[in-house]
């Protein structure tokens, strides 16, 4: 795992702890690592006790509904934990974890990870804080998802979303990591109705956009 180091000490996970420590926990709990090198829907990692950190590419927790139709309740990219809650969710109808094509995701035993070592040693303090901090972090964006879903029309759900979005990344000019059938099901409106909406939007001068890329004008 030495070679992942650079990678790893930029992980929420792993933070404030040395290079040592890293891999005094990765030894601790049994770490090992799993591509996916085609998109999947997981249920769980082998039946076995694990907790995921995706260290490439992306996962989504998505609903479908007896139609088909599908809206995305969790998007997770690297640094994020898929964790016991994610995953039992993920593994209960109509929930399911859809990975991404490419997905790397380093795999620990999750018995371990929440029981400390006899030593109560630094490194695994700091590991379960890091976790914990990171629980609070996926509950703060349920509430932001639950505030844009909460829109009445598909122009103010598209609005609080991207205002959201530009307040995380700091600009007007922001970018957002979905295709429109993504947005779509992530907003939980129809794709065809939310591009004709975004266009109206445009037209009427509060946003610009261009595939990914959006800008909001007033």
């Amino acid at each position: 795992m030495e070679d992942r180091l650079p990678l790893l000490r930029a992980l929420p996970l792993f933070r404030d702890m040395a290079d040592g420590e890293i891999l005094r926990v990765l030894a601790c709990f049994h770490a090992r690592e799993k591509r996916f090198d085609r998109a999947r829907i997981v249920w769980d990692f082998c039946g076995e006790p694990l907790a995921g950190v995706i260290l490439e590419g992306g996962a989504t927790v998505q609903q479908e509904d007896l139609r088909g139709n599908r809206c995305i309740m969790a998007s997770f990219g690297p640094g994020s934990c898929l964790d016991r809650d994610v995953l039992s969710t993920a593994g209960t109808a109509p929930f399911f974890l859809s990975v991404e094509a490419g997905t790397l995701v380093l795999l620990l035993e999750r018995r371990t990870v929440m029981n400390p070592c006899a030593e109560h040693c630094r490194a695994h303090l700091l590991l379960l804080r890091n976790a914990m901090q990171a629980m609070a972090q996926r509950e703060l964006q349920l509430l932001h998802k639950i505030d844009y879903l909460s829109k009445r029309t598909t122009r103010e759900k598209i609005l609080a979303y991207l205002n959201l979005q530009a307040a995380l990344q700091g600009a007007r000019q922001l970018s957002v990591p979905y295709t429109r059938q993504e947005l779509a099901d992530l907003l939980a409106v129809d794709r065809s109705a939310m591009c004709t909406e975004l266009t109206h939007m445009q037209n009427d001068g509060l946003i610009r956009f261009e595939r990914k890329r959006f800008e909001l004008l007033v």
